[in-house]
């Protein structure tokens, strides 16, 4: 052999390991997964199906790679000869011949006897893991180690104390009960818990009587008498029978309320009992079966015990026997109840009667529609004068808080150029009592004191109008003036809180048809609001930025500060009357804010900057014309 030949060997031997290690690893894709379901009885009997239901739903859910789901029904009551069980197995065995079973699952003692008996040969190393076995059959069996399940815990004494209760004053208790094996089992568990219980109640057992002696006797019951009835497979004759259509034929021709101890006879004439429910064992089942599907072997998984009892009631029994509800103890199930026609279209007619009464509403207020609209309408236009007069007061009164607030800066801005006229008028003077040349000199100071005699007009005159009542004549405004402007006014108080102020105007300077003192208004109370929010940020970094940018088809107005920023949840609500982050304010200023910037059909938000601090944003219709402000 070749070097070539000999490396192409190696190379099919390395993916032959390959694929095999594959295969081995994943096993669920090398073959299907089968479980057989092995019921006693027949699935289409009451209860059984809603068991054979939970347990499909959870096997099938629980399997994501797929299962195949078998379903054997050995009517085991109705077939009770050996000959029965031995050619039973013999099918099964050569049924199920050329498939490997995993997972047996079966349902209640005689389905797991007969497990335990035949599954070696009929399902040769498959897991068995029964559903509804009572502890006291399952410390009777030695299991082996392929064996695992949901112990049930039957209890018997609690559906007697339930009977008593609701029937005060009973003289008599029967017992019924079949005479075979299993059945022979529940009623000596029966007999322990009622002499521990209630060791003064004579219970009469009738076991195994054959159906049509023991329906007679049940038709000729004495008065105050309660009926039990457990389960009944054969009678004393050896005849079988389906424990399902027993309790139904017993309570039909019994005189006498009859109580049972698992809810899948409810429904056929029982009154109720403190019953197991056999539908939450076969979920858990089901959940240990996938665990061994797993590749948890069922020596590795101890069996489980639940208690899933509870009170439960027939509605329909409850009234042949004329048993009050309010008696039943709290928490009582009580299932079948006959809806009447009120409860069952109780949503229909009160929606019907709602329509009908919707309708006779609607035809009152369209006959008084048009009587009512010309009285609305003048309403609404005195209304919507009275808030034009209330907004513009409201802006009024923002501009005096403001200038209230900047009345120590502007008391400093206007002591200077006066503190600055009294000394160039002093220095004048005293040049003019002189007899020496000084006329350059006084010219020079006659200059500073006119300066500054504009410079204290013009701050009082930017504060007159922004006191005064009705603002100005809507005109085409510079938005970069009115900023420099805004920022003049308000130097001084920066200056006096530490915040450098600087600006990024757009060129060529962008333009707005508007009322100047009220826009001026807004970006006065925005900057003051930014020098408040930098309270605590440190003197060196308290910084503010007034930005005018062209943004598409509007201008744009950015006050941006270095503060503490905004929370997150109060960002759409920062403009809301009456919300307010300062300890003295009313949260007024950026509702008259926005009212303000709303009447130039503008809008205005707020933001928080990546950097720390926030930003708010104007945005305003540019204008290139001229024409009166439509505010609404």
């Amino acid at each position: 052999m070749n070097v070539h030949a000999r490396r192409r060997g190696y190379s099919h031997a390395a993916w032959l390991a390959v694929l095999l290690a594959l295969g081995l690893a994943t096993p669920g894709l090398a073959q299907m997964r089968r479980v057989v379901l092995l019921y006693d009885e027949r699935t289409d009997l009451p209860g059984l199906a809603t068991l054979d239901a939970r347990l499909v739903a959870t096997l099938t859910a629980g399997s994501p790679g797929g299962v195949e789901i078998y379903r054997e029904a050995m009517d085991l009551s109705r077939f009770a000869a050996d000959r029965h069980r031995v050619l039973l197995r013999n099918y099964l065995r050569a049924k199920y011949a050329d498939k490997r079973i995993d997972v047996v699952i079966p349902v209640l003692g005689p389905a797991l006897d007969f497990a335990l008996a035949h599954g070696r040969e009929m399902f040769p190393g498959a897991a068995i893991v029964f559903c509804g076995i009572d502890r006291r059959e399952f410390d009777a069996r030695r299991l082996p180690a392929n064996v695992t399940g949901v112990i049930l815990k039957r209890v018997f004494a609690p559906t007697l104390e339930l009977a008593l209760r609701l029937h005060p004053g009973t003289e008599h208790v029967l017992l019924i009960s079949g005479s075979s094996e299993f059945d022979r089992r529940l009623v000596e568990a029966a007999r322990v818990e009622f002499r521990a219980a209630r060791p003064e109640v004579t219970i009469d057992y009738r076991i195994g009587l054959p159906l049509p002696d023991l329906l007679e006797t049940l038709a000729r019951l004495p008065p105050r008498t309660v009926v039990l009835y457990s389960t009944m497979f054969t009678d004393r004759t050896g005849r079988p029978y389906v424990p399902h259509e027993v309790a139904a034929r017993i309570a039909d021709t019994a005189n006498a309320p009859v109580y049972a101890f698992v809810d899948q006879y409810l429904g056929g004439g029982i009154v109720g009992g403190h019953m197991y429910n056999l539908d939450v064992h076969a979920e858990e089942a089901a959940r240990l079966a996938l665990q061994v599907l797993a590749g948890t072997p069922p020596s590795a998984i101890p069996p489980v015990e639940r208690l899933a009892s509870a009170d439960v009631f027939d509605w329909r029994q409850l009234r042949r026997w004329g048993i009050d509800e309010h008696q039943l103890p709290a928490g009582a199930v009580v299932r079948f109840r006959d809806i009447g026609p009120w409860e069952r279209y109780r949503t229909t007619i009160l929606i019907a009667a709602g329509l009908l009464l919707l309708q006779s509403a609607l035809i009152a207020a369209l006959l008084l529609e048009r009587r009512s609209r010309r009285r609305s309408q003048m309403a609404l236009q005195q209304s919507e004068a009275r808030v034009n007069v209330q907004r513009a007061e409201l802006a009024h009164l923002g501009r005096v808080a403001m200038v209230g607030e900047l009345s120590a800066a502007l008391a400093h801005e206007i002591n200077q150029p006066l503190t600055a006229i009294l000394a160039n008028a002093r220095a004048a003077l005293r040049l003019i009592k002189s007899d020496g040349p000084g006329s350059v000199e006084l010219r020079a100071i006659l200059e500073d004191i006119a300066a500054d005699d504009l410079r204290a007009g013009t701050v009082v005159h930017r504060a007159r109008d922004l006191v005064k009542k009705g603002g100005s004549e809507p005109r085409i405004l510079s938005v970069n003036e009115m900023v420099a402007e805004v920022l003049e006014l308000a130097r001084t108080d920066l200056q006096d809180h530490g915040v450098v102020a600087r600006t990024r105007l757009c060129s060529p300077a962008p333009r707005v048809f508007g009322d100047r003192v009220q826009l001026e208004q807004v970006l006065l109370n925005l900057i003051m609001n930014a020098s408040d929010a930098m309270r605590e940020t440190p003197a060196g970094q308290r910084l503010l930025i007034v930005s005018t940018v062209m943004h598409g088809d509007a201008v744009r107005i950015e006050v941006e500060d270095r503060g503490s920023g905004i929370a997150p949840d109060a960002l759409e609500t920062v403009f809301e009357p009456f919300v307010t982050t300062k300890g003295d304010g009313l949260g007024l200023g950026l509702s008259i804010c926005r009212s303000i910037i709303s009447a130039h059909h503008g809008s205005i938000r707020a933001q928080n900057n990546s950097e720390g601090g926030a930003t708010f944003v104007i945005s305003l219709p540019p204008t290139t014309g001229t024409g009166p402000l439509n505010a609404s």
